[in-house]
C-alpha cells in the first residue's frame, strides 16, 4: 500500500540521517528520546509508528518531513557539523554529537573526503589522522572497516615492512 511505501521510504531516509551523523543506534535512540527498539522500527520500515516519533526525528535532524519522505533524499554530507552547531546549547544533543563518531562515520565523512589516502598510508598514519579530529581508533578497527570499502579503498603490502599493509584511495 501507499502507506507502506511512504514508511519504507522515511525509513530508509532515517538510517541515512543517522549514518550521516555517524552515530549508533543506541545513541540516535538517545537524542531522540526514544527506545532503540523503535529506531529500528522506523529505519526498517516495518510498523506503524505515531507521528511524535517523526516529530522528535525533525526536530532534532532538521529535515523536513518532505525530505523524509522523499525517495530521492541524500542527507548533507556535513549533516553531523552542522547539528553539532545548532544543538551547542542543548547539553544532552551536544554531549552525543561531540563524541567519537561510529567508524564508517569517520571513513566515509572525514577521511575520504579529505586527500590524506591520494598516496598509501600505514594503519598509525590514519590512526593520527583521525586523532587530530579527536578521536581515537583502535589500528584493527580501522583497517577492518578500510577492508570492508573494497570499492573505495585499495589495500596493498609496504614494500619494506613485513606483515604491514598500506591503505590509498581506488583511484
Amino acid at each position: 500500500s501507499m502507506d507502506d511505501k511512504i514508511r519504507s521510504i522515511i525509513g530508509k531516509n532515517v538510517k541515512a540521517i543517522r549514518k550521516s551523523i555517524g552515530l549508533s543506534l543506541l545513541d540516535f535512540s538517545i537524542v531522540l528520546s526514544i527506545s532503540k527498539a523503535s529506531v529500528v522500527k522506523i529505519e526498517s520500515g516495518k510498523t506503524g509508528y505515531n507521528v511524535d516519533l517523526l516529530d522528535n526525528i525533525i526536530s532534532f535532524s532538521k529535515c523536513t518531513l518532505s525530505e523524509l519522505s522523499n525517495k530521492d533524499f541524500m542527507p548533507s554530507a556535513n549533516l553531523r557539523d552542522k547539528l553539532i552547531k545548532v544543538h551547542k546549547q542543548h547539553p544532552q544533543f551536544y554531549s552525543i554529537l561531540s563524541q567519537r563518531p561510529e567508524i564508517s562515520y569517520a571513513i566515509k565523512f572525514k577521511l575520504l573526503e579529505s586527500d590524506f589516502l591520494d598516496i598509501p598510508r600505514e594503519i598509525n598514519e590514519i590512526k593520527k589522522f583521525f586523532e587530530k579530529h579527536g578521536w581515537s581508533y583502535i589500528g584493527t578497527s580501522i583497517s577492518n572497516a578500510l577492508k570492508r570499502l573494497p570499492n573505495l579503498i585499495e589495500v596493498n603490502e609496504h614494500g619494506e615492512k613485513k606483515n604491514t599493509f598500506v591503505y590509498s584511495r581506488k583511484k
